[in-house]
C-alpha cells in the first residue's frame, strides 16, 4: 500500500480493502439484470424523450467552423457543457429500450456531429474550456467526463454499425482527457474528488496504473468532510449530492468500499436536512447556492445506489419522494441505470424520511426542527439566523441589525448553544473612537494609512449585547429577542417571505419597494392551502433598511421595528 493511501486510510479511520487496478467491468461486457425491474426507466425516458425534437433543432450549422455541430445556451454563446449535453440526452434515448428513439439512425449523425465539435474545441493537453470562468481547465474536463464515461458505456454496448462514429470520437475525447487529469491542478475542494472520479472512469475503460497513483495522490490530502457528515463548502444541494457521487463512482470502480462510508455518513445527516416539498437547506451553504432555493434531487444517484444495496427503506423513501415530486430533475440519470442495470431493481419498500426531530450540527452551525410541515432552521454565524416553513408557505429568513456604528449592527452570532430545547444565540458588539496616533509613532505626513486604528487608543466606548432564543413547542416556534447596552439605538428585524403568496395585516413601507411593517397584532403569510401566522408586530419607528443592515432580500418582507434597549417576542405558527 502506497503512502498517500496510508494517510487517507489513517485520516479517516476506515478499513482498507486493496487497491484494485483492474477495472470494475468492461464496456464490452453487459451486466445481467436481476429479478423485477422498476418503472423509473421508463418514466425518465418518457421525459427524455420529450426533450429531443426541440433539441435537435438547436444544433448549429458552421460549415467550416471549430463550433460546427455545436450548441449554444441561453444566451446563445455556443459552448462545449451544451454540446455534450446535446449528445448525452440523444444518446439517453438512443440506448434506453423503452424510449422511442431506441437505436434510431436519426439520431446517430447529429451524436456524432456534436462530438466532432465536442473534440475540435478540446485542447490538445486535453483540457476544455468552462467559457463562463475556465480555460484549459483540469476540473471541468473532469465533469464532462463524469457525465460521458456511462454515455459512452451504453452506445458501445450497442455495438451498432451507425454508432462507430460517435463511440470513436468519445474514446478519443476520454483517452486525451485522461492526459490533463493525470497531471492538472484544480480549484476547489470538491474539485480534488470529480477528478479522482473522471480517473476511475477512464482507468475502468483504458486501465493505467498512473491513474490509480494520481487518485491517491489526491486521497491522500485526507477527505474534507467534518464530524457531522458535511463536506467543507456545506453546499447542501450543489457540490454535497456531487461529491457523494464521486465518491461512490470511485468506491465501486475501484473496491474502495471505506469511501462508500463516507457517501453514507453524508446521505445520513442530508436526511436532516430535506424540507416540506423535498427542498434542502442551503442558508449555511459556503457556495452558489446559499439561500437559494435547493431540492433533494441531486442525491438521487447515491440514495438510489445505497437503497438498494443496503436494503435501506429510509433511502428508498427519499428515492420516492424524489421520482414523485421532481422527476424531470433526475433524467440525466437514465445514464447511470442503464449502465449498472442492478440499479433497475425495484426498491425496497419505503419507510418515511425523518419528519419529528431536534437536530444539531455543531460543526455545520446548523440547528434543524421538524414537525410533520412545519420545518425550523436556525444557523449559526450567519445574517439569515432563522428560516420558517410551513407546507409550502416560506419564511425564506430572518434577520436582524441596529443602526451601531455601520456594520457592525448587522447580527451574525459569534456563540450558539443548546440548553434543553431551546437555541440560544449571542453576539457581543463594542466600539468607539480613535484618539489621537502616539506622537514618538508619527511620520509628519497625515497620512492616516500609515498610523493604524489598531495603535490608537480608543474612548466614548459604546456597546450593545445581543441575545436570541428559539423555541418550539407543538409546531410553533417563539423567538425572544433582547438588545442591551446603548440606549435609542434603532433596531430592524426582517422577516422575508418567499414570492408568489399574499400576506395579511401587514401596512406598506413607502419607502422600500417590496417591503412592509406588522404595526401591532398578528400578521400572515398565505401560500396556496398554507400559511404562516405571525407576531405580534411592533413599529416605533418606519425606517426598515436602517444604516448598516443587509440590502433587503427578494420576495416580500416585512419588519419589526423598535429602539434599544429593545425587548420583543415574535411567534410563528
Amino acid at each position: 500500500m502506497n503512502t498517500p493511501r496510508r494517510a487517507f486510510l489513517k485520516q479517516t479511520g476506515l478499513a482498507a480493502t486493496g487497491i484494485a487496478v483492474a477495472p470494475r467491468f468492461l464496456y464490452s461486457q453487459t451486466p445481467a439484470r436481476s429479478g423485477g425491474k422498476d418503472p423509473i426507466l421508463k418514466q425518465l425516458t418518457k421525459i427524455n424523450d420529450g426533450l429531443i425534437e426541440d433539441l435537435l433543432s438547436k444544433q448549429v450549422e458552421l460549415p467550416g467552423d471549430r463550433w460546427d455541430g455545436g450548441v449554444a445556451d441561453r444566451f446563445e454563446v455556443i459552448n462545449i457543457n451544451s454540446t455534450v449535453g446535446f449528445a448525452g440526452r440523444l444518446a439517453n434515448s438512443y440506448t434506453s429500450p423503452s424510449s422511442k428513439y431506441y437505436r434510431s439512425s436519426r439520431l446517430e449523425a447529429p451524436m456524432e456531429k456534436a462530438m466532432t465539435c465536442v473534440l475540435n474545441v478540446q485542447h490538445e493537453d486535453g483540457t476544455i474550456d468552462l467559457h463562463s470562468t475556465n480555460f484549459h481547465s483540469t476540473p471541468d474536463t473532469a465533469f464532462i467526463v463524469n457525465y460521458l464515461s456511462p454515455i459512452f458505456v451504453n452506445l458501445k454496448r450497442l455495438d451498432r454499425p451507425g454508432l462507430s462514429g460517435v463511440t470513436g470520437k468519445m474514446e478519443q475525447f476520454l483517452r486525451n482527457a485522461g492526459k490533463c487529469l493525470a497531471i492538472g491542478g484544480i480549484h476547489t475542494p470538491n474539485h480534488r474528488w470529480v477528478v479522482c472520479s473522471a480517473l476511475a472512469r477512464i482507468h475502468s475503460l483504458f486501465p493505467s496504473q498512473a491513474y490509480v497513483d494520481r487518485i491517491d495522490d489526491w486521497l491522500g490530502e485526507g477527505i474534507d468532510m467534518d464530524p457531522d457528515g458535511q463536506y467543507t463548502e456545506r453546499s447542501v444541494s450543489i457540490y454535497s449530492p456531487i461529491c457523494d457521487t464521486m465518491f461512490l463512482t470511485i468506491g465501486r470502480l475501484l473496491g474502495r468500499s471505506e469511501l462508500m462510508d463516507i457517501v453514507r455518513k453524508n446521505m445520513d445527516m442530508t436526511l436532516y436536512y430535506i424540507q416540506p416539498g423535498g427542498e434542502v437547506l442551503t442558508d449555511a451553504s459556503d457556495r452558489q447556492d446559499n439561500a437559494r432555493i435547493g431540492s433533494v434531487a441531486n442525491y438521487y444517484y447515491a440514495y438510489r445506489y445505497f437503497a438498494l444495496k443496503d436494503k435501506n427503506p429510509v433511502y428508498a423513501a427519499v428515492c420516492r419522494l424524489i421520482e414523485q415530486l421532481m422527476p424531470e430533475r433526475i433524467s440525466r440519470y437514465i445514464s447511470e441505470l442503464l449502465e449498472d442495470p442492478e440499479l433497475e431493481a425495484v426498491l425496497p419498500a419505503a419507510s418515511k424520511i425523518p419528519d419529528n426531530y431536534l437536530k444539531r450540527f455543531p460543526h455545520s452551525g446548523v440547528f434543524r426542527i421538524r414537525r410533520g410541515e412545519m420545518d425550523l432552521s436556525a444557523i449559526e454565524r450567519n445574517p439569515t439566523f432563522m428560516s420558517f416553513m410551513n407546507g409550502s408557505a416560506v419564511l425564506q429568513s430572518i434577520r436582524l441589525a441596529a443602526a451601531f456604528f455601520g456594520s457592525r449592527g448587522q447580527f451574525i452570532s459569534e456563540k450558539a448553544e443548546l440548553v434543553g430545547e431551546t437555541i440560544i444565540l449571542t453576539k457581543s458588539e463594542t466600539h468607539g473612537y480613535y484618539q489621537p496616533f502616539p506622537e514618538d509613532k508619527r511620520t509628519g505626513d497625515g497620512d492616516m494609512e500609515k498610523m493604524p486604528r489598531t495603535e490608537r487608543a480608543m474612548s466614548e466606548i459604546q456597546t450593545l449585547d445581543y441575545r436570541i432564543e428559539i423555541s418550539e413547542s407543538g409546531g410553533k416556534a417563539k423567538v425572544a429577542i433582547s438588545i442591551e447596552g446603548t440606549p435609542h439605538v434603532p433596531v430592524s428585524i426582517e422577516m422575508s417571505f418567499r414570492s408568489g403568496g399574499t400576506l395579511e395585516g401587514v401596512i406598506a413601507d413607502n419607502n422600500l419597494e417590496g417591503s412592509s411593517f406588522l404595526e401591532s397584532g398578528m400578521g400572515q403569510y398565505i401560500h396556496g392551502d398554507d400559511r404562516i401566522t405571525f407576531g405580534p408586530g411592533i413599529a416605533e419607528h418606519k425606517w426598515a433598511e436602517i444604516r448598516g443592515m443587509l440590502p433587503k432580500q427578494n420576495g416580500e418582507s416585512v419588519y419589526l421595528t423598535g429602539y434599544t434597549p429593545f425587548r420583543h417576542t415574535l411567534h410563528l405558527e
